[in-house]
């Protein structure tokens, strides 16, 4: 049942995408197969009919429906070449890392917005004290400020608003620079050029990171036993803290 389940699955896909050689391959030879099996089907009813009938059905009604060796050869190395070709190319592990990294921001922001909502409290003080301007504001403000103590904050919920804040950071520099990597042609021309000239595949990568203060984007291929590095292309493209207050502000509609 899982044979003919992944079977069915391949031969729903439209034809369309199947552009690829080794994939065309497969196709026409899982047809040729399911051919066959629909062939049986239909002879299968017939000889049925005639056993139920009196009809004699003849030596070799059914060869037609037979799946031969060849048949069987063809379709098994199709898939032995799938799978052992080369689909992807660097934009593609570029994008693959990038589509990693916004899984990554978008949980570490989340964390982010928990931490400012446990401090979010200091937004309330910092009113009070603005308005404390009467001498019995002054010590109401002083009397709430000493019967409640969480209104005090820890180094604890400091260090998770911190940790939460360079999460952010960390995370949406590397789904930029993937991204900046994938959409640039130079660059991925050259880890493909890289990856074909050292005989590796570059879907096989084993890491894919990027170092801000160099640059750099490394690929490593581990089971090969080797890696390779790519620098200067982000010249100009590195966003510092007032180009991402400028952007926030944009983004907010002007409100911070």
């Amino acid at each position: 049942m899982r044979h003919l389940s992944l079977l069915a699955l391949l031969l729903a896909t439209p034809s369309a995408a199947l552009a690829e050689p080794t994939l065309l391959q497969l196709e026409a030879t899982a047809r040729a197969i399911q051919d066959q099996l629909n062939l049986s089907n239909t002879l299968s009813l017939g000889a049925t009919h005639y056993a139920t009938t009196g009809g004699v059905v003849a030596d070799g009604a059914m060869d037609s429906a037979m799946i031969t060796q060849t048949m069987m050869d063809d379709y098994n190395a199709a898939i032995d070449a799938v799978i052992n070709a080369e689909y992807a190319t660097a934009s593609t592990i570029f994008m693959d890392a990038h589509t990693s990294a916004m899984a990554n921001l978008n949980a570490s922001i989340d964390n982010l917005v928990a931490a400012t909502t446990v401090l979010s409290s200091v937004g309330a003080v910092a009113d009070l004290a603005a308005a404390a301007d009467t001498t019995q504001e002054q010590i109401a403000l002083q009397t709430m400020l000493t019967t409640d103590p969480g209104l005090q904050i820890t180094q604890v919920e400091v260090d998770n608003f911190n940790q939460s804040l360079d999460a952010v950071g960390s995370y949406a520099r590397e789904a930029g620079a993937f991204l900046a990597a994938a959409n640039n042609t130079s660059l991925t021309a050259a880890v493909d050029n890289f990856a074909a000239t050292n005989g590796v595949a570059v879907g096989a990568y084993t890491a894919i990171t990027f170092h801000q203060t160099m640059d750099q984007y490394i690929i490593t291929w581990g089971d090969a036993g080797f890696a390779g590095g790519w620098q200067g292309y982000n010249t100009g493209n590195i966003k510092d803290a007032s180009d991402l207050y400028g952007a926030g502000l944009y983004v907010s509609g002007g409100s911070s």
